[in-house]
């Protein structure tokens, strides 16, 4: 694929020692990071990744379908159920390449089963498989309720596109920064790729994997996902528990303080009132001195 004259522009290398090393950031991380980063203008490298990303999502205004989404890749759709394991997905020698193919359908693969161990992703067959899909291109199985469902509602149809494009950025920004921590043309590497993407019935990515010249990747699996989402929730209980407890430890100190402040109060007022009581036995004795 040629790349134009505006990604020439925007081509981003990784010519300091010390960048950011954003390779050893999960995807999430990163996000997080890149939006407050590109928010305050704080790093150029991070807007130009941002830019690279973005010109490789943006399709036709109000797209309808895959292929005006995005515009920059020979995009193929697949409707029906590729009913793939994560673990079959998630083995290299899994043929991602099959969906690439003319004529080939949603469920294609299903049957599909792996024989001896996983190879590694250097292994020839792989890589005969993974060059033959070429740069460039897109493949995206949509199951038949979804497209039902955005068949019958264009404006459906067009969140559906919106929220793939959205992902795909998401992705493509922590990818290309990966790429740059790694020393490699950012414009060349986004060039390079092609995307293979399963969704769910609500338009999620549910399972993808992509290749190019960086090699393979695949996930995460249910199972990475799921680890993933325990940690989290481990976390904000975590948080929830810590904030809890300053909650009641505020409480202990305000009703100490409330209890003092009240105990203060009452010893104030019996010394108020043992001072008037020695005024008045004052007045008194006084009364039994007079002369008669």
């Amino acid at each position: 694929m040629q790349i134009n004259p505006l990604l020439n522009s925007l081509t981003v290398y990784n010519s300091n020692t010390s960048v950011t090393p954003y390779n050893k950031m999960d995807q999430a991380s990163f996000l997080d990071y890149m939006k407050q980063a590109t928010e305050s203008g704080s790093n150029s490298e991070l807007i130009g990744i941002e830019e690279i990303s973005k010109a490789y999502s943006v399709g036709k205004p109000d797209a309808l379908s895959f292929a005006d989404a995005f515009i920059r890749y020979d995009v193929t759709t697949h409707v029906g159920k590729a009913d793939i394991t994560d673990s079959n997905w998630q083995r290299n020698d899994f043929p991602i390449w099959k969906y690439f193919e003319k004529g080939a359908s949603a469920d294609c693969l299903n049957e599909w089963k792996p024989s001896g161990p996983n190879p590694p992703q250097s292994d020839p067959r792989v890589q005969r498989g993974l060059s033959s899909i070429g740069p460039g291109k897109m493949s995206v199985i949509i199951p038949d309720a979804l497209q039902k469902k955005m068949d019958a509602d264009p404006e459906y149809a067009k969140e559906i596109m919106r929220k793939v494009q959205k992902w795909k950025t998401d992705y493509d920004n922590w990818d290309n920064a990966t790429a740059l921590s790694l020393g490699m043309n950012v414009a060349e590497h986004q060039a390079s790729k092609n995307y293979l993407i399963n969704l769910d019935e609500e338009g999620n990515v549910k399972q993808y994997a992509v290749s190019g010249g960086g090699g393979s990747i695949k996930g995460p699996s249910k199972e990475e996902q799921r680890r993933f989402e325990e940690e989290q929730k481990a976390k904000r209980e975590k948080q929830m528990k810590q904030e809890r407890e300053n909650r009641e430890y505020s409480r202990r100190i305000a009703e100490q303080r409330r209890i003092f402040e009240q105990e203060s109060l009452r010893i104030q007022s019996m010394e108020l009132l043992l001072q008037d009581q020695i005024q008045k036995g004052s007045e008194i004795q006084g009364l039994y001195n007079m002369p008669v």
